[in-house]
């Protein structure tokens, strides 16, 4: 019978070896993987479609922003339309709200019952009410001024 070589036996301990370490580092790195979220989201209150006649009826003034809370594409715009929320001392009435948990009856329940129109494939998007009426939406990107989006005038 034909003996094996030595060699042969620490190449095959090693290959398993590598396996199970790389394995364990990719699994690892997996787990740990956080898909970022963004910045304006952890920072205004978020309204869920389903709860928005509620917070509509306890606010007459409302500013939504609509955008996918995993889109970092606009964070220039986010941090700025933050800022003027602080200013103007409007944060308290400024949401946030995911495209993604928007269907189309939701959609249409804004149209029908609020008379707001927007189409969600053009987000990240504004929408402003002003004492229970819509007043205007505007799709923002990474360059849109913030003093055209929002100002106090329009809450006075």
């Amino acid at each position: 019978m034909r003996e094996i070589p030595k060699k042969n036996y620490i190449f095959l301990a090693l290959l398993i070896l590598a396996t199970v370490l790389l394995t364990l580092i990719l699994s690892n790195i997996y787990l740990n993987k956080e898909k970022k979220v963004s910045n304006i989201y952890n920072n205004i209150n978020e309204i869920k479609p389903n709860d928005f006649d509620e917070y509509f009826m306890e606010y007459s003034d409302l500013i939504v922003y609509i955008s996918d809370k995993y889109d970092l594409s606009n964070e220039t715009f986010e941090e700025k339309f933050e800022k003027k929320l602080e200013n103007l001392n409007l944060k308290n009435i400024a949401v946030f709200m995911d495209k993604n948990e928007m269907d189309k009856k939701f959609l249409s329940k804004l149209n029908d019952e609020y008379n707001i129109d927007i189409d969600i494939n053009n987000t990240p998007l504004i929408i402003v009410v002003v004492d229970k009426e819509f007043v205007k939406s505007v799709s923002v990107s990474d360059s849109t001024d913030v003093d055209t989006v929002i100002n106090y005038e329009e809450f006075r």
